[in-house]
Parts: structure tokens; C-alpha cells; sequence
């Protein structure tokens, strides 16, 4: 099969037609097959329920407002080092080193928004064809599925490039600008998602070392942030970014919560 199995079909987010080399039932395996050992190279999931509950509960209430249906998906991993990841097939994680620096519930939806549409528009299926190769994400994904000879093997790769996978700037600002939307949609206030762009920007000057992971892959500049807001400001303007988050006092009791879970973890 190879890539004789590309199509071209419409992006449920952007109404464009694009190629898609791998159909969405491979993707989804892909990504199921490779999650073990993805989530391995975080120091795997925090060990707690009630904060894995929570990320996922406030993950899911986004993602029902996505314009592309997959098993979308969400989990906190242990690693110190802040960043958000999507996986193809709709696998969203976010670390704990980015979300213990979070204040608002609507922070959080904003960065498992904008991972959402990562999935949802097929970024990260294609930027890892840009990174890897097409022809090896064509076999991780068919090997994953089933459809010939063992995925063991291909995990390596796979692991390696979604670790490292570079968006381009497009599909930043087009994460952020539908992460507002869904967000949006779900009921929450959508100067989350300015906010969360301007703490990792603001943190980035002063732990630039702790940062420069998720600068390398997700690219943040003061234009994403004005961005993001101009596009609040014209389309939400019943909404303040003066409003207190109705949602922070739970999500502080989350954070506190995850604080001295990792405290505790016999990795830590």
C-alpha cells in the first residue's frame, strides 16, 4: 500500500482540502500502539486520580466542541520540564512542569484546546511526516494497525519524533485560534488563552533553560500573543480579561494536589 493509500480530503477545521497520507483508523492506532512508551519518556503519568480526573474532565468538555470526533484523550505526565503534547489519533498530555505553573481553569483549557486542534486539523500527523518522512509514517502507522509484520521497532521512532516535532508557525496561530473557539464554546472565558501564551512567554525570559523544550516545539513569539488577543477582543467581547475564573479555586486545590503528589513519587 504505501503512499499509493493517500487522499486528498477536506480538513474538518479549516474546510481546505489537503493530502492525507494515512486514513484515520491508522492514526488512531498509531497512536494507541506508541502511547506506552511515549508516555515512558516523561517519567509516565502522575500517580494520582483525582488530578488525572480532573485534566481529563476539563480536556473532554473542550474537545465536545471540536469540528474532527476522535477518542480524544488526556493525562498529566510526570516531567518537570514544562510542554503539551498531542499525539495523531487524539492521545493529549500535558506535563506536569507546565501545569504546575498555570493559575486559572481556563489557562488549562486553553493549552488542551490548542492540543486539540492539533489532532483535530491533522498538524500532528503531518508535521511528523515532515520531520521523520512521509514513507516511515506511512509504515509506523500500518504496522501499528495491524496490516503487516510487528510495530516493534517503529516505537523509536515514533517516541522520537513526536519528543521533538516542530509546528510551524501556521499551525501555532491556527491552534490558537481554534483553541479559542472550542474553548470558547465550552463555556469558558477565552482570555484564557492569551493569558496561557503570555505566562510561557514571560517564563521563557526568566528559565530559559527550562523552557527551551517547548520553545523548540511549540515557537512562541509576542505575534502569537497579540494575535490571540485581537481575535478576543474583535469576536468575544462580552468576555473581560479582568473576570475572575469562577473554575481557579478548583483548579488551585488541583495544583496543590499535584504539587505534593510528585513530592511523594518514588521517580522524583
Amino acid at each position: 500500500m504505501g503512499l499509493l493509500a493517500a487522499g486528498c480530503q477536506t480538513n474538518p477545521v479549516t474546510g481546505e482540502k489537503e493530502l492525507r497520507l494515512i486514513p484515520e483508523s491508522q492514526e488512531i492506532a498509531m497512536g494507541v500502539q506508541n502511547a506506552p512508551e511515549f508516555e515512558k519518556e516523561f517519567e509516565g503519568k502522575v500517580p494520582n486520580d483525582a488530578v488525572q480526573q480532573y485534566v481529563s474532565a476539563v480536556g473532554q468538555k473542550v474537545a465536545a466542541h471540536a469540528d474532527r470526533k476522535m477518542p480524544y484523550e488526556f493525562a498529566v505526565l510526570q516531567s518537570e520540564v514544562p510542554n503539551a503534547f498531542a499525539l495523531p489519533g487524539g492521545k493529549i498530555y500535558i506535563t506536569a512542569g507546565l501545569l504546575s505553573r498555570m493559575s486559572k481553569e481556563r489557562q488549562l483549557a486553553g493549552v488542551l484546546g490548542h492540543e486539540i486542534v492539533h489532532v483535530s486539523a491533522g498538524h500532528s500527523v503531518q508535521s511528523l511526516q515532515n520531520q521523520i518522512g512521509a514513507s516511515v509514517v506511512v509504515e509506523i502507522a500500518q504496522r501499528a494497525a495491524g496490516q503487516y509484520g510487528s510495530a516493534v521497532g517503529t516505537a523509536t521512532k515514533f517516541v522520537a519524533g513526536m519528543a521533538n516535532l516542530k509546528y510551524s508557525r501556521d499551525d501555532e496561530y491556527e491552534a490558537d485560534h481554534y483553541g479559542i473557539v472550542y474553548m470558547a464554546r465550552a463555556g469558558y472565558n477565552p482570555w484564557g488563552m492569551p493569558e496561557l501564551l503570555q505566562v510561557l512567554l514571560d517564563m521563557s525570559d526568566s528559565e530559559p533553560g527550562r523552557w527551551a523544550e517547548m520553545m523548540q516545539t511549540h515557537p512562541l513569539t509576542s505575534k502569537r500573543i497579540e494575535k490571540a488577543r485581537e481575535f478576543v477582543q474583535s469576536e468575544y467581547s462580552q468576555f473581560s480579561a479582568s473576570e475572575a475564573d469562577p473554575q481557579a479555586g478548583e483548579f488551585m486545590k488541583m495544583r496543590n494536589i499535584l504539587v505534593e503528589t510528585l513530592k511523594k513519587s518514588p521517580s522524583k
